[in-house]
């Protein structure tokens, strides 16, 4: 190995493990600073140094230079929006912020495809670059890619089998030192960077690519002959079907990236005809007139949801990607109407490169910040009446929205109504570790947990629940296995005291019954023991002790809302 190599190859390493040893300290991370890492700069930046590894010297360093430079802008703007000022009992702090995942997503979309253009800047030094060269600058990134996929895959499988042998040696420490975070991802980020820089030293990988790709191109017709299919179908089949799956926004936005890459496959750079067949061509251009129709029914899912919840973070990425993905179907669509299609592949893929870039830009800016437009979105619904304050989602606003939603609940604190001002208190009363383990494990806080079971519905009115049974139920929660998992709002609970095993004795019997289903406990010295467990359909906020009665207690059937459902026995 010269020494440009050996200098160049030390630096991978150095940058990998940088990267896996920063991704570890985030993967560990509980609460706090950690939490907001820069992961857009921790990921992005190696990558683009080692799939451009082969522009060793000064144009490579300026282009990683500027690159850091936008993605350190980014990520100051992000730092700031989610720093939450003037907390009690602090002057701030950062919060467990899931859509972080979201952003570095886009900036990878955006940088993926950008990079090839100033990979073949470096190689032929000029800005007038033809299109078939930055094509196939991306398909070999992508190839890379793919490739270190395949190798951390089989790395791993093997790492799993070590420790497989070491816990029957009794040697458990070795797979816990293995799979510890601050090791793991160091070993994972160094195996793709060397599998990276061995595969660019073989001149076959264009080659190869380019073979991968006349596979990939045959894949188009049948798709699009699926693809029609169920176009075909959707109206007779009913859209209802298609949204109650929860899957709709998500299925459409396969089917569109999956004939957006399939197209490019084909069409390579619009320089060749693929499919000399007329039928199979027609069928090829078929699936790109149909990704309008997808677009339009992901938006309309989406649009279903943020009109029954309000906008989330999750969503507003849910609408960037299928407005993404309208964009080039649009293109792609126009240019088969017009008869364009194939030669101007390379121009349309072009400007929706760069109209993405700019959405990218601007959704990490005041523009199009999800933070900001969720969090004003959630405070027009409560304050139109779209949603009640006792609806409203406080726990959210505060962690999930960084300064913007806390901003909002500064706002909403001098509102006078006592519901908001409680549901901001308890918000605040939250630790950023219990909100991490509902987020994680689906559990809420204790006190929302506590408060929960005291609101909760109980039949007959005059009877309640004692502390130490309302304890109970509530590290009972806790429980992997527990019916109250999944439960983080009011009202989505009911108790019920009945005699429902009527030919026992000395049974002290309380019914918990949830939306989908419910469970029959014995209350001996206020500790519930189950004994019997039931599912159904129950509507919980129009509930009456007139709509419970034992329909039958020798195979014990109640009747629930008119609905009748089973006790199945818990031994």
């Amino acid at each position: 190995m010269n020494t440009l190599d050996r200098n160049r190859f030390i630096w991978v390493i150095l940058s990998a493990l940088l990267q896996g040893l920063l991704l570890g300290i985030f993967a560990s991370a509980k609460s706090g600073a950690l939490l907001c890492m820069p992961l857009t700069l921790i990921v992005i930046l190696p990558f683009v140094f080692w799939l451009s590894q082969e522009h060793w010297g000064r144009r490579l360093r300026i282009l990683l230079l500027w690159l850091g430079v936008v993605l350190i802008l980014l990520y100051l703007y992000r730092l700031w929006s989610l720093y939450v000022p003037n907390l009690t009992n602090s002057t701030g702090s950062f919060y467990f912020v899931p859509s972080q995942k979201a952003d570095l997503t886009r900036a990878t979309m955006a940088v993926f495809l950008l990079i090839p253009f100033f990979q073949c800047r470096m190689a032929s030094w000029s800005w007038e670059i033809p299109y078939s060269e930055i094509f196939f600058q991306m398909c070999r990134n992508l190839f890379l890619l793919l490739q270190s996929l395949v190798v951390i895959s089989v790395f791993w499988g093997l790492m799993v089998t070590a420790g497989l042998l070491f816990d029957i040696l009794g040697l458990t420490h070795i797979p816990f030192i293995m799979f510890n975070p601050l090791v793991a991802m160091p070993l994972s980020s160094l195996v793709i960077a060397i599998s990276i820089s061995v595969a660019l030293r073989f001149p076959g990988i264009d080659s190869l690519s380019r073979w991968t790709l006349s596979v990939l191109a045959w894949l188009l017709p049948p798709f699009s002959i699926l693809s029609l299919i169920f176009v075909i179908c959707l109206p007779f089949a009913g859209l209802k079907m298609l949204w109650s799956t929860g899957l709709a926004s998500t299925l459409m936005l396969l089917l569109q990236s999956g004939t957006i890459i399939l197209a490019n496959a084909a069409w390579l750079d619009g320089s060749k005809e693929t499919f000399t067949n007329k039928f199979v061509r027609f069928f090829a251009e078929l699936a790109i007139l149909l990704l309008p129709i997808y677009t339009l029914s992901c938006l309309y899912s989406i649009g279903i949801r943020v009109e029954q919840y309000g906008l989330s973070t999750d969503r507003i990425q849910a609408l960037f990607l299928a407005v993404v993905a309208g964009i080039w179907g649009i293109g792609y669509a126009g240019c088969v109407i017009f008869r364009k299609w194939g030669r101007e592949i390379g121009r349309v893929n072009i400007v929706c490169v760069v109209i993405m870039t700019a959405i990218v830009i601007a959704m990490n800016s005041p523009l199009l910040d999800p933070y900001r437009l969720a969090a004003n979105n959630q405070l027009s619904r409560l304050e139109t009446g779209k949603i009640s304050p006792n609806d409203f989602d406080y726990i959210y606003t505060r962690f999930n929205l960084g300064r913007y939603g806390n901003n909002i609940l500064d706002e909403l604190s001098k509102n006078d109504s006592l519901i908001i001002k409680k549901g901001i208190d308890y918000a605040k009363s939250v630790t950023p570790e219990e909100y991490l383990n509902f987020v994680e494990n689906n559990i809420p806080p204790i006190s929302r947990r506590t408060e929960i079971i005291k609101s909760a519905k109980i039949f007959p009115e005059d009877k309640k629940l004692n502390d130490e049974t309302i304890n109970w139920f509530v590290k009972y929660w806790e429980q992997e296995d527990s019916i109250l998992r999944g439960i983080s709002g009011f009202n989505e609970l009911a108790f019920i005291y009945m005699d429902v095993f009527i030919e026992k004795e000395n049974l002290n019997e309380l019914i918990l019954l949830i939306k989908d289903g419910g469970m029959v406990y014995d209350v001996q010295n206020n500790i519930p023991k189950e004994i019997g467990i039931f599912s159904g359909n129950f509507d919980l906020k129009n509930l009456n002790y007139s709509d419970f009665s034992v329909f039958n207690s020798l195979v014990r059937d109640l009747s629930i809302n008119n609905s009748r459902v089973q006790i199945e026995l818990i031994k």
